[in-house]
């Protein structure tokens, strides 16, 4: 149940307009911001209080907050309230919502509109790269869209698994099963892990579903610890090589970086 309703002001500082979502790492509203440099605009205030998962929404929000790209979800601010156990993390509203809700919405989508999410969450991800930064956590849930024009534009966010380049501690929350590379079960994270993860959602949105979904979650476990998946048939070839390179089981083999991939992208003119 969520804490806060419609008409609630909180912090003085953010009318509720309507609750986005509840997830894991906390509760999400459409608010509107009634005073300060982004009055009367309208965004979303995440606001955490679960003492086990303060930790990774903290760490997100110093290093998110650094974040500039145009295919990362902006983080505007955030806050922590020690005498209430609160964080309050304020973000651009994406008025689309997440790629998830888009699919089971409207249906799977054609490889030319695949392609192009790809393409803009892969230059998303090149940012992350180019810096030394792993995201960890590449599923539907985490890409959000945003209206411009008579287009939708592709964001990249939630970075609460963030880790930079050469981590070599435990991986204590290992993703999302059905989008985690299989070297992360064995505890290795590397750049090419976050390809993996994004060729799963390349699947998704051409299918409708995970790679590796199955009949219950011991045998999803299973596929998706060994990559046991089936390629559509009705795919092209050049979408069929790309997602075999990206759903590559020997991250030596896959694309190594976003910047690999987005050329090959253009390379192979699939975008």
């Amino acid at each position: 149940m969520a804490t806060y309703k419609k008409g609630d002001v909180i912090l003085e500082m953010y009318k509720v307009v309507d609750l986005i979502g509840i997830g894991a790492f906390g509760e999400v509203y459409k608010v509107e911001v009634l005073k300060g440099r982004y009055y009367r605009q309208l965004m979303a205030l995440k606001v955490a209080k679960d003492p086990a998962l303060l930790l990774y929404l903290w760490k997100e929000a110093q290093t998110h907050i650094l974040f500039n790209h145009p295919h990362i979800l902006k983080m505007q601010s955030y806050l922590y309230k020690k005498d209430r156990g609160e964080l309050f993390l304020l973000y651009e509203l994406m008025d689309v919502g997440n790629l998830k809700h888009y699919i089971n919405t409207f249906g799977v989508l054609s490889e030319d509109q695949a392609l192009k999410i790809i393409f803009q969450v892969g230059k998303g991800l090149e940012f992350l790269h180019s810096r030394g930064y792993i995201h960890g956590d590449v599923k539907p849930e985490n890409i959000f869209g945003k209206k411009v024009m008579k287009s939708i534009l592709w964001k990249l966010g939630d970075f609460s698994l963030l880790k930079t380049r050469g981590y070599s501690g435990i991986i204590d929350v290992k993703g999302t099963i059905g989008y985690i590379a299989p070297e992360v079960f064995r505890n290795e994270i590397h750049r090419s892990s976050d390809i993996f993860s994004l060729g799963c959602v390349l699947y998704f949105m051409l299918v409708g579903k995970s790679p590796f979904e199955a009949q219950n979650e011991s045998q999803k476990l299973k596929n998706n610890k060994e990559v046991i998946y089936t390629m559509p048939e009705f795919l092209s070839d050049r979408t069929k090589r790309l997602l075999s390179k990206m759903l590559e089981r020997n991250y030596e083999h896959r694309f190594k970086t976003a910047r690999e991939l987005i050329d090959y992208m253009l390379g192979e003119r699939l975008i």
